[in-house]
């Protein structure tokens, strides 16, 4: 089997061109990316909430530079459950998905940055009025990123418990 190795963890050629045809769409995450460096950057975010009130307590891992497919809207049986139920989801997910792939639940970074890149490409954001979990967590509760309205639409916050109105997006990342 062959890599491709023009860039740091990237899908091998046979992956990626399953994943697409299984309709995954693809995007590279930056090295070093967070929330603050998105915002930096000029990420939509609406208002400064999450960074004056949650980000001083939050540890982000910067992320890695790497390949990641993705597919608009919601794992199936995720949208509600609490981040426990969605955590063992993508666990499951992970058991079918290709060779050469994984699931994982992703940095709030991760979901920010395709969240918008794809608007930026689509002109249309892949989930709108809901939130997906992510890995990140804050002593209020684990962080969800969601997208509501046009103008400024990505919200990040913690979400303590019940899980309504929050789905997990589904992320494969290449397998090392």
């Amino acid at each position: 089997m062959s890599e491709d190795t023009s860039r740091p963890l990237a899908f091998s050629l046979e992956v990626e061109a399953r994943l697409r045809q299984d309709g995954w769409l693809f995007t590279d995450i930056p090295a070093g990316l967070t929330l603050g460096v998105l915002r930096g950057l000029g990420a939509p975010f609406r208002g400064e909430r999450y960074f004056r009130e949650f980000a001083p307590e939050v540890f982000e891992t910067p992320t890695v530079a790497c390949e990641v497919a993705y597919q608009p809207g919601f794992l199936p049986g995720s949208l509600n459950a609490r981040h426990v139920g969605a955590v063992e989801l993508v666990e499951e997910f992970d058991r079918i998905v290709p060779a050469g792939s994984r699931a994982i639940l992703a940095s709030a970074a991760t979901y920010v940055h395709i969240l918008w890149q794809h608007a930026q490409r689509t002109g249309d954001f892949p989930i709108l009025g809901y939130y997906t979990w992510t890995s990140d967590v804050s002593p209020a509760g684990h962080l969800v990123v969601g997208v509501f309205g046009r103008e400024h639409p990505i919200i990040v916050a913690p979400h303590a418990a019940s899980g309504a109105g929050v789905g997990v997006m589904p992320l494969l990342f290449p397998k090392v």
